[in-house]
């Protein structure tokens, strides 16, 4: 299969009857038993995100859903065509997307090989200074330096559930800035990482695809299940970043860090800082 004769899924429309798409599945819902007046079932669904970074969720019923249930795995990259499109009920379904796709016994979901999982479009990077007038939730691709990582920050949720992030901030080539949010098992593997590799004065590139663009006090990049992300990566774009982070004279425009005061972590310019300290050492 190659990527000519891959759709990409914001093309996907009801009346269409030949169409194939790949992406990765973002997430999946366990299996479930329904019951109507005329028959009891199954019913289960996933969704799935496409190199443009398109989303689409995917349902199975009864024996199709049994059959699949247990071959999805979140993060793994599928093939899927022959299934049916229709809109979405947005009551249940909060995509970005006014469709859905309904699987059937002469449908095919084929789990990509390594080589077509490589072979996708490249990356469409948006820089940085856009981010701050696009709508949150949308998912953008971004690349830039490494210029801080923070440590953990332990969060409370409102439901008294807790996890943790890792800060990491990064700037573009055009010199904007931006934080972000690496959550759960991402901070903790790819942020220690990320850590030790500027530790030992290493100058690091990151780029990130399908990324969440988000807001908490200012805009920011959040890391979903959707996100790829890519340390060092071979893109183009990554080899000037590297010249830049290599240059001894670099300057780049500050911007107040996250600090840790009274058990709390809060945004304080350096002005704030001092005032702070001449009161309270």
């Amino acid at each position: 299969m190659t990527s000519k004769n891959i759709s990409p899924i914001k093309t996907l429309n009801p009346n269409q009857n030949k169409w194939t798409i790949k992406g990765k599945v973002t997430h999946k819902r366990p299996i479930k038993a329904y019951r109507t007046a005329t028959k009891n079932g199954h019913v289960f669904s996933f969704d799935i995100v496409d190199c443009e970074a398109c989303e689409i969720r995917v349902t199975c019923f009864d024996e199709i859903a049994q059959l699949h249930s247990n071959r999805v795995d979140v993060g793994s990259h599928y093939i899927i065509s022959k299934g049916s499109i229709k809109e979405a009920n947005v009551r249940y379904n909060k995509l970005n997307s006014h469709l859905e796709i309904i699987l059937f016994d002469a449908s095919i979901l084929k789990r990509c090989t390594n080589e077509e999982q490589a072979d996708q479009q490249h990356p469409l990077f948006t820089p940085i200074s856009e981010l701050f007038h696009l709508t949150n939730n949308m998912l953008v691709d971004i690349i830039g330096l490494v210029l801080y990582i923070g440590d953990i920050i332990p969060i409370h949720r409102k439901d008294d559930s807790q996890t943790q992030k890792r800060v990491v901030k990064i700037n573009d080539l055009p010199g904007s800035t931006i934080d972000i949010n690496l959550w759960g098992p991402m901070e903790g593997q790819k942020g220690l990482e990320l850590k030790n590799m500027l530790t030992n004065d290493s100058v690091v590139i990151l780029a990130l695809c399908n990324a969440r663009v988000g807001y908490f006090n200012r805009k920011l990049i959040n890391i979903t299940v959707a996100t790829t992300l890519h340390i060092n990566p071979s893109f183009p774009e990554a080899e000037p970043l590297t010249l830049r982070g290599k240059d001894p004279l670099l300057v780049v425009p500050f911007v107040a860090e996250t600090i840790h005061i009274d058990g709390k972590y809060t945004r304080m310019t350096i002005s704030s800082i001092r005032e702070r300290m001449s009161v309270k050492p």
